[in-house]
């Protein structure tokens, strides 16, 4: 399995085991970034753009795959 196929894959058994918890802090988490990444004074597509430029300074491989998925 290549690295990016590794990556999504535990980061959706990841998503998964916390929404299985009913975490409320998981949950508030979602909505707030269901709320950062919409339209509003700036389009969502310049929102992910700005965070696949800090995903790359802070070498983060899996948000950087998720935000140019995004």
């Amino acid at each position: 399995m290549d690295k990016l196929a590794r990556i999504a894959r535990q980061r959706k058994q990841a998503h998964a085991k916390l929404l299985g918890l009913k975490s409320k802090v998981y949950a508030a988490f979602l909505e707030m970034e269901r709320a950062t990444y919409s339209d509003g004074h700036l389009p969502a597509k310049h929102k992910e753009l700005i965070a696949v430029g800090i995903s790359v300074v802070i070498d983060c491989e899996s948000c950087v795959q998720w935000h140019i998925g995004q």
